[in-house]
């Protein structure tokens, strides 16, 4: 499913949290603040969030290995299978902020704005995570439509799953209609996009 009318706010203090302040102890100077608010106002105007997702069976979860229905879409990793026991369906997703973020961040760096770039990156991270978090609560109220609960979201790279199996998630999705691709060790292109698995179970 295509999900290209996605609205989030950029949380000034995840944003923080992105850039390595800690909220106890950090002291921001009025500069650095009013640069950072700068940069979120700028991002809204290049992020562009999009998703889509697909929802499935799982017919199979054993100690190591995940089957769906999924035009046999199967997943080899412990970590995952331990995560998703007891769920019987599941869903993917795949979500960005687009790219212009990332050529905004480059062109800094070509001017000499290291400061700024640093805490545009930062921005474009918080930003894809609200993306995926809007993603996830989609697929939640779905889930619970069904009379499901869900549990939370499994991304390749984390633990044992190998970012080789992105290849599988973009066979059965169709991340090419929201802009994002694969490099050849598996990297998502634009940076900022997120890829993930949530599991259902039966309540």
């Amino acid at each position: 499913m295509l999900i290209e009318d996605i609205i989030i706010t950029i949380d000034f203090k995840e944003v923080l949290k992105e850039l390595g302040f800690k909220q106890v102890s950090t002291i921001l100077t009025s500069q650095m603040e009013k640069m950072i608010k700068e940069e979120i106002e700028k991002a809204n105007g290049l992020i562009n969030p999009k998703a889509d997702f697909i929802s499935f069976n799982l017919t199979s979860v054993t100690e190591d290995t995940i089957i769906t229905d999924c035009d046999a879409l199967t997943f080899n990793t412990k970590y995952l299978a331990k995560h998703l026991s007891g769920c019987s369906k599941a869903s993917l997703f795949v979500c960005t902020i687009g790219s212009r973020l990332e050529e905004s961040i480059k062109g800094y760096f070509t001017e000499g704005e290291q400061t700024r770039a640093y805490i545009l990156n930062g921005i474009g991270s918080a930003a894809v995570e609200e993306v995926a978090n809007y993603v996830n609560q989609l697929i939640i109220k779905e889930a619970e439509k069904e009379g499901f609960e869900t549990v939370k979201r499994f991304s390749p790279g984390y633990g044992d799953w190998n970012l080789l199996d992105q290849k599988a998630i973009f066979g059965v999705l169709n991340p090419s209609s929201i802009g994002v691709a694969l490099s050849e060790r598996c990297f998502m292109i634009p940076e900022k996009s997120v890829s993930a698995i949530v599991g259902w179970k039966k309540i």
